[in-house]
């Protein structure tokens, strides 16, 4: 048997306190990434961004259409070679039309995502959100 070597990380981990390695607020939604794997954090925070806008607007557009429900979600979307979103799962709080919202104004614009195109393995990112109160 060769030699073993062994690795110790010191010191503290780069994530926040708040457990997130981003947070993209906007005057109704806030959108957490919670881990991303195989993409780097730069593109997964341009990813967040993207959903973090598309969040905001589409629940200002249902204010505006009626009451908008407050509601939490969590998004888990894996990414194919081709930088697409092949595969997402959903976990959503429960309440009156968080579903229907999550489905629509988080899943949605998670699948229209698109990433560099590359041979990496598994690649994905979660993302956790809230809406429907001004911050």
């Amino acid at each position: 048997m060769g030699p073993s070597h062994d690795v110790v990380q010191t010191g503290t981990a780069s994530r926040p306190a708040d457990g997130y390695e981003y947070v993209a607020k906007r005057s109704l939604a806030v959108v957490g990434l919670a881990e991303a794997r195989g993409i780097p954090l730069d593109v997964a925070r341009v990813a967040v961004d993207q959903v973090a806008d598309a969040l905001d607007v589409c629940t200002t557009e249902q204010g505006r259409s009626g009451t908008v429900a407050r509601g939490a979600a969590r998004v888990v979307a894996q990414v194919g070679a081709s930088g697409a979103v092949e595969a997402t799962s959903l976990r959503v709080d429960p309440g009156v039309g968080v579903p229907a919202t999550a489905l629509l104004c988080l899943v949605a614009p998670t699948r229209r995502l698109a990433f560099p195109a590359i041979d990496a393995g598994a690649r994905g990112l979660a993302i956790e959100a809230l809406w429907g109160q001004a911050r």
